[in-house]
């Protein structure tokens, strides 16, 4: 009896912490790709891809909060220009490969 309330409690738990990884990862794509103002396809995936890499560990979110600040404050019109330069340096220094 304890024994089946347990696994169930484990199998509720994890599929809460994936429910929540998603979540994590869907706001932070859905963050870039409205503030940077994307709309090309090619630019849709490649917020994505960022965010997922964060959410997997291989990219600090410090540097993508921090291309995301300047890009956005740079004033140009469309700034995910400015977003994807930091981030395929911070990342070719890293060692990711975008």
């Amino acid at each position: 009896m304890f024994r089946r309330v347990r696994v169930s409690l484990v199998v509720v738990c994890v599929a809460w912490m994936a429910a929540a990884m998603a979540v994590e990862v869907s706001g932070l794509a859905e963050q870039l790709k409205t503030g940077l103002r994307v709309k090309a396809p090619g630019d849709v995936a490649f917020c994505e891809h960022v965010a997922e890499l964060v959410q997997r560990g291989k990219l600090p979110e410090k540097y993508v909060d921090s291309a995301y600040a300047y890009a956005i404050n740079r004033g140009k019109k469309y700034p995910f220009p400015a977003f994807e330069r930091i981030i395929r340096l911070h990342a070719s220094k890293l060692g990711v490969s975008l």
